[in-house]
């Protein structure tokens, strides 16, 4: 199950990532989609863990912090960008953050320092770019998709954990 679809269900034709991020920001944007991940993050009703990309990555974070779900058991973040403006912010909820090798727009480092203070939260640095698990990436990494997604299925499938499609 998608937790949220900022598009609500239009198709998007990929065309590059810049134009993407600009549709998203046009036809959604960060707090709209947050507002929106936060009220299906609220109707969780079984343990449940996350996991979220890019904008979804941020948004789930910023959810997190204020929902106090007791069946939002864990929160698994790809090349969360966005999360640099909310560094304020506290895990309620073991989140694992999965930064790319660099972002191109900001220094990945102090970001994940800020991050790696925090309790229950873990962060890693992949050696792929952003956008590695997505096959419509031009950071699209084969390698790096087989290796997270047998992690992931290991991390999931071995746990009284759930995770969303």
């Amino acid at each position: 199950m998608s937790l949220s679809d900022p598009y609500m269900g239009e198709i998007q034709l990929p065309i590059n990532e810049q134009f993407q991020y600009q549709h998203f920001m046009t036809q959604c944007g960060h707090d709209s989609y947050f507002e929106l991940v936060h009220l299906k993050m609220a109707t969780i009703r079984q343990p449940t863990t996350i996991i979220a990309f890019s904008a979804g990555a941020a948004a789930v974070w910023r959810a997190q912090a204020e929902l106090k779900n007791s069946f939002i058991k864990k929160i698994i973040a790809f090349y969360p960008s966005q999360v640099r403006h909310h560094l304020e912010l506290e895990a309620n909820v073991p989140c694992r953050f999965i930064f790319p090798h660099s972002e191109e727009h900001f220094d990945i480092k102090p970001v994940i320092a800020s991050l790696k203070s925090k309790a229950k939260v873990s962060c890693e640095i992949a050696d792929y770019g952003h956008g590695f698990m997505n096959p419509l990436s031009e950071n699209f990494n084969q390698l790096g998709y087989q290796q997270f997604t047998e992690q992931l299925l290991k991390e999931c499938c071995n746990s009284e954990l759930v995770p969303n499609d």
